[in-house]
């Protein structure tokens, strides 16, 4: 295994860092502007004169912000891991074969915890 404490590398992971932090705060404050977004009466039961196709626009479009918040919640949790590895000094190595991911995977992929090999093989 390749010494991960390189100078190159930890200002690497620094900007890293960086980048993942600025990610979180982004996902945060986007997470925290769906939750104030008015439900505009869905959830409420339909009065006895109303027919449920009535309200299908409204569960539809409740229905995508849920899906955009959870995929939001999950972004901000890889985001928190990689924070995480970070942390305890075990950011940038593959949990498939214990090798460094390269640092332009890491780039492009901030919260990658698999080399492109594992991940291609799907090795865990």
């Amino acid at each position: 295994m390749t010494d991960i404490a390189t100078p190159t590398r930890e200002r690497d992971l620094a900007d890293i860092r960086r980048q993942v932090e600025s990610e979180q705060a982004r996902l945060t404050h986007e997470l925290a502007q769906l939750s104030g977004v008015a439900t505009n009466g869905a959830g409420r039961e339909a009065p006895f004169h109303e027919h449920p196709t009535e309200h299908a626009g409204e569960m539809e479009e409740q229905e995508r912000l849920q899906a955009i918040r959870e995929n939001l919640q999950q972004m901000y949790e890889q985001c928190d891991d990689a924070l995480g590895r970070l942390e305890r000094g075990e950011y940038g190595l593959c949990r498939g074969c214990g090798q460094e991911i390269a640092i332009e995977r890491l780039r492009a992929l901030p919260y990658a915890t698999r080399c492109v090999p594992c991940k291609e093989a799907k090795r865990d």
